[in-house]
């Protein structure tokens, strides 16, 4: 249900040719076998934006235990909208010089660790996902749970999809 309207939101964007548009869904094998994994799917989308740069759509599909801990309704899709720059900040963990994308509310970032067509790593430094696009509300955020609490830094390998997948 959530993959589908995922999907449906995707579509409902600009068309933007690939390599642009990026997804991964994990199986139950997966998911049992990571525990502390909060996210089920992803689907991330870059377009173009002012100034020759990129942004970037972001929607993602939450384990059951990651949505209770949110404070939107259960089976809402979170998202991020963000704005790409060359480089990023000076953070523990991060690398000054890749690109890094920052959520529009101001609330964590990604960076890109490898981009081709066929796959896109990233690392989630805190991204916060919103399940209100007016308000930046929603309370989840893109990366597994800490062992003993809190989240970590996570890395995020998307598969690279035509654009016509990304629209369902």
């Amino acid at each position: 249900m959530i993959r589908a309207g995922v999907i449906a939101m995707l579509a409902a964007g600009p068309a933007i040719a690939g390599p642009d548009c990026y997804q991964r869904f994990y199986s139950d094998a997966h998911m049992a076998a990571n525990p502390t994994q909060g996210v089920q799917g992803l689907v991330l989308h870059f377009h173009p934006i002012e100034g020759g740069t990129r942004g970037v759509q972001l929607w993602a599909e939450l384990t059951p235990e990651m949505e209770s801990l949110a404070s939107e309704t259960l089976g809402q899709r979170y998202y991020s909208d963000m704005r790409c720059e060359a480089a990023g900040p000076d953070v523990e963990g991060a690398d000054p010089a890749a690109e890094t994308c920052f959520d529009l509310c101001d609330l964590g970032f990604i960076q890109i660790v490898e981009e081709s067509d066929s796959r896109l790593l990233i690392r989630s430094f805190g991204l916060g996902l919103h399940g209100n696009s007016t308000t930046c509300s929603g309370g989840a955020v893109l990366a597994d749970r800490g062992e003993t609490s809190g989240y970590v830094v996570t890395t995020f390998r998307l598969d690279g999809a035509a654009e016509a997948d990304c629209e369902g």
